[in-house]
């Protein structure tokens, strides 16, 4: 329902907390012991991370990590360091940063090593596992606890359209403040050593699949059957040398990549955002936010349902928490950036705005449209044509009613209201019943479907009838740039 191309599939279905215990952690060690040119000895998987007890770690948090954040516009170390709220979230993306820069990235042929994490150190540069190891051991050994943090071994698949490729890969999981579980994708450097980058060939849509996870206290193995099962089920010991894991640092990208330009926006915190993001971008491809959670639905928060001036509302409200506390709120941009690109999918703005070069003007809410609206018989936005639905169950008024109830107003698609739904996801959402309860809550019923007026997608879809082809490409294109635009403002003005 939101601007959305590309993107990570199915990442919710994973129980990232862990599933069967494995007590017998003890795996092959992938390297000979010294003395001798081959073979392996057994060592406990848990070993290849280290917490606070271990000196180099805290040496590299006190003495590395305090001088890199001095590098960091905005970064706190005396947030860093202490545990009010905001605190773990901060280390996790300081953490993050400070091993995509300072550790380079060395591709591999799958067959080398695991590095320990003070190897890894010393050495300056490491493959996706190597550096995973890295940012989960320094998460543990600053503090954050066990139970919020994972690193998964499995595959990374990429989907060509109805083809896939599966690559080896390892990567880690933080369950950050607000309890959702998040990728940090250890293969995102910004040098990589040997020269060897990214792959050319962007993927449509992605998906991590764990096999394995673990921390300084268990090993799980997962257990979900639509990925293996009797003949295809993944043994421990047989299966854990022949993962090989590959670099994947195209994953996590998002409209905030276009919009906070490094003269905006410290990479950093553009990193630190893109944590809220489980979204692919390409090169023409881009994506706001896949993460519509039903539980957590409110349409204003969207622009959906006619919500205009209310989600502006909120907007505001979001920069200000932002600006009051930059680095202990970037939860609230996140959430005013995803609202302020829906305003441009989900309404109908765009269809009036004023064309400026390949974008619309940039929208005020304080002043509004210039010239009203114009949804009247004839008009290319025709709301009395009969060429969109209403919700029957809350609208029983005609079409010279509906014109009246909204004209010379900007409008939205009804979207997640009862007995109206479209779709599966749909109806598992629903509106919050402070908002159901409004007496003015059934004239939204009149409004045309979200998805036969939004522009959420790069190709319109079936139930799509405002715009054809090209005039719905053009739409796609000029509601993106001014999205860009909206929210780049929106940063610099606020941080």
């Amino acid at each position: 329902m939101c601007l959305t191309a590309c993107r990570v599939r199915r990442l919710s279905q994973w129980n990232w907390d862990g599933e069967r215990i494995i007590h017998d952690c003890i795996v092959p060690s992938s390297r000979p012991p010294i003395g001798k040119q081959r073979g392996n000895y057994d060592i406990d998987v848990r070993e290849f991370l280290i917490t606070e007890r271990n000196a180099v770690m805290r040496r590299t948090l006190e003495q590395d990590l305090r001088d890199f954040i001095k590098t960091l516009p905005g970064a706190d170390w005396k947030l860093f360091r202490s545990r009010e709220s905001g605190a773990f979230d901060h280390r996790a993306h300081i953490i993050a940063e400070f091993v995509a820069t300072r550790i380079a990235y060395q591709p591999t042929n799958g067959r080398d090593p695991w590095q320990f994490p003070d190897e890894t150190l010393a050495l300056n540069y490491g493959d996706c596992e190597d550096r995973a190891l890295l940012i989960a051991s320094l998460l543990l050994a600053s503090g954050v606890s066990s139970f919020n943090v994972r690193v998964a071994l499995g595959k990374f698949r990429m989907w060509f359209g109805d083809r896939h490729d599966d690559v080896d890969h390892v990567w880690v999981m933080y369950k950050d403040e607000a309890g959702k579980w998040q990728v940090i994708e250890p293969a995102i450097a910004r040098k990589v050593k040997d020269g060897k980058g990214a792959r050319k060939t962007l993927p449509q849509a992605s998906e991590y699949i764990p096999y394995y996870l673990f921390n300084d206290v268990h090993l799980w193995e997962m257990q979900h059957p639509s990925v293996y099962q009797g003949k295809n089920a993944v043994t421990l010991k047989r299966n854990w040398s022949r993962l090989k894991p590959e670099f994947a640092g195209w994953v996590h990208k998002s409209i905030l990549n276009d919009a906070l330009i490094p003269s905006v926006c410290p990479s950093w915190v553009l990193r630190a955002l893109n944590l809220n993001f489980t979204s692919v971008l390409g090169r023409k491809r881009w994506t706001v936010d896949v993460v519509d959670l039903p539980s957590s639905y409110d349409p204003r928060e969207h622009f959906d349902n006619g919500y205009i001036d209310d989600g502006w509302q909120l907007v505001a409200k979001r920069l200000r928490e932002f600006k009051s506390s930059r680095i202990m709120n970037l939860e609230s941009f996140h959430r005013a950036a995803h609202s302020i690109a829906d305003f441009y999918a989900h309404s109908s703005y765009g269809h009036f705005a004023p064309v400026a070069g390949d974008a619309f003007t940039v929208y005020d809410p304080s002043v509004g449209l210039a010239v009203s609206p114009d949804y009247s018989a004839g008009t290319s936005f025709d709301l009395t044509s009969g060429a969109f639905t209403t919700n029957k169950k809350l609208w029983t008024g005609s079409s010279s009613d509906i014109l009246a109830r909204w004209q010379g107003q900007i409008i939205s698609g009804r979207y997640a209201q009862p007995k109206d739904s479209h779709d599966t996801f749909e109806a598992i959402t629903f509106i919050p019943d402070k908002l159901l309860k409004q007496s003015s809550f059934k004239d939204r019923g009149a409004l045309p479907h979200h998805n036969e007026i939004a522009v959420d997608e790069d190709t319109a879809k079936g139930e799509h009838r405002l715009y054809k082809a090209q005039a719905y490409q053009d739409q796609y294109r000029r509601r993106y740039n001014t999205a860009v635009l909206h929210i780049r403002k929106s940063f610099a003005d606020n941080w």
